[in-house]
């Protein structure tokens, strides 16, 4: 028989973006402009993750972009930057290659904050007409707090089914955080709990008259039905995105649809 709750064959999928208008920071040079974007994404994951989600790796990419925010070719040194906790599995790794790996003890909004200075501040010297733009940040390994676990755990066990893999009740990791549940993906599984991802973004029109010199768009993949389908689970999710609503962000337009799950 399957079990309640499941790993998506694809993930369902929430897309928030924000935008700045640089009317209102006239006198900012570009890269205390990118601090900015950067610091808003940073404050936003945070936000997001408080109660919900608790990553265990952080990455960032930084590249060239022209006069007018158009990434360049080729990348500068040190483009690729990978923040990990203990915690991190041993075969944690960045998505793209030649990281320049960083330790934290842990994965908050100060740690993240103090990668991301780094990464703009790190000295690089720009090719002629280019200037040093982060580029995206991702939070690719998670553990998240399960809704009612009284409810979904069973003989000490919590087990899924896991359909990309096509197997059948899976045991997942779970562990107790000051009387929270906890889970993570089990080692014969691909998708972690929660993916999350904010990179530059071009922007969706909206009918508001307002105009906007730059946007970042957040990608929260959600893997696993525990937090999509009706209930507690989905009530925290839509708490989370809620109060990121709240601080400006909002739905791309037109808005992403979620995936007929089954």
């Amino acid at each position: 028989m399957p079990t309640e709750h499941y790993i998506f064959n694809d993930s369902a999928t929430i897309k928030l973006e924000s935008g700045f208008q640089w009317e209102l920071a006239p006198d900012r040079n570009p890269i205390e402009l990118e601090r900015m974007t950067a610091h808003r994404a940073v404050r936003a994951l945070a936000e997001l993750c408080e109660g919900l989600v608790r990553p265990m790796t952080f990455g960032v990419t930084r590249n060239w972009v022209d006069e007018y925010s158009w990434p360049a070719d080729g990348n500068p040194p040190r483009w690729n930057w990978f923040l990990k906790t203990p915690q991190a599995p041993p075969d944690a790794h960045s998505t793209y290659v030649d990281p320049q790996v960083m330790e934290t003890a842990t994965l908050d909004e100060r740690s993240m904050i103090t990668a991301v200075d780094r990464v703009l501040d790190d000295p690089c010297e720009a090719p002629e007409g280019m200037r040093l733009a982060w580029m995206e940040m991702r939070v690719d390994h998670t553990w998240a707090q399960l809704p009612e676990p009284d409810r979904h755990i069973a003989n000490n066990e919590l087990r899924i089914d896991d359909h990309d893999s096509k197997l059948r009740r899976v045991l997942a990791p779970s562990e107790h955080v000051n009387g929270r549940t906890w889970v993570t993906v089990p080692k014969s599984s691909v998708w972690y709990p929660f993916l999350l991802r904010v990179d530059k973004s071009f922007g969706t029109a909206y009918p508001d008259g307002l105009e906007y010199d730059e946007f970042i768009e957040m990608t929260i993949h959600v893997n696993w039905s525990f937090w999509w389908h009706p209930g507690e689970g989905r009530a925290m999710l839509d708490e989370a995105v809620n109060r990121l609503l709240q601080q400006g962000w909002r739905h791309t337009k037109p808005q992403s649809k979620s995936r007929c799950l089954r």
